[in-house]
Formats: C-alpha cells, sequence, structure tokens
C-alpha cells in the first residue's frame, strides 16, 4: 500500500494493480512492478476514461466506462486480497 500511496499522492495511477505485478523477495519485501500502463493525471483533469486494467481486477466504474480516479486502484488491491484468500479470481 506504501507504493500506491506514493503513486497517488504525486497524482498517478497503477492502473494494473494485480497478483501478477506483485514481487516477494527473500527478506519478506513486497513490491509493485509493471509501470507500463500508469499514468499521471495532469492538474486540469480529475478522472481518466481510458480502459487499460484486466478485467478481473477492474473496478465497476471502469468496467462500465466511467471516469475514474486512483480509487480504482484500491479496488484491484482489494481483488488481489479477494484472490488470496479464495485462490482465484473472483470475476
Amino acid at each position: 500500500l506504501q507504493g500506491l500511496d506514493f503513486l497517488h499522492s504525486n497524482h498517478m495511477s497503477h492502473r494494473a494493480v494485480k497478483s501478477h505485478n506483485i514481487l516477494l523477495g527473500t527478506d519478506g519485501s513486497v513490491k509493485l512492478a509493471d509501470f507500463g500502463l500508469s499514468a499521471q493525471l495532469p492538474p486540469e483533469q480529475s478522472r481518466w476514461r481510458s480502459v487499460t486494467r484486466t478485467p478481473g481486477w477492474m473496478a465497476p466504474e471502469v468496467m462500465t466506462g466511467q471516469p475514474y480516479g486512483t480509487k480504482a486502484d484500491i479496488w484491484s488491491f482489494g481483488i488481489m486480497g479477494v484472490e488470496m484468500v479464495e485462490r482465484e479470481v473472483p470475476y
């Protein structure tokens, strides 16, 4: 969550938060990877409209083509929690 907090405090969204992009170190460290879809939100814009995420981890507003912000990353992070418990992507 610290990585997402850093991105979001700099008006950026990762836009690809999913289990495949989480790296675990041998020392127990956790890192967020694959910033290929990340984007910075210009000051004059409050939300994105482009759909760039993997469907199983997409927030509802992204799936329906609604404007979305950094909270969509938090939704994706929550889906990862469900995935860890159920051992499969829930949607």
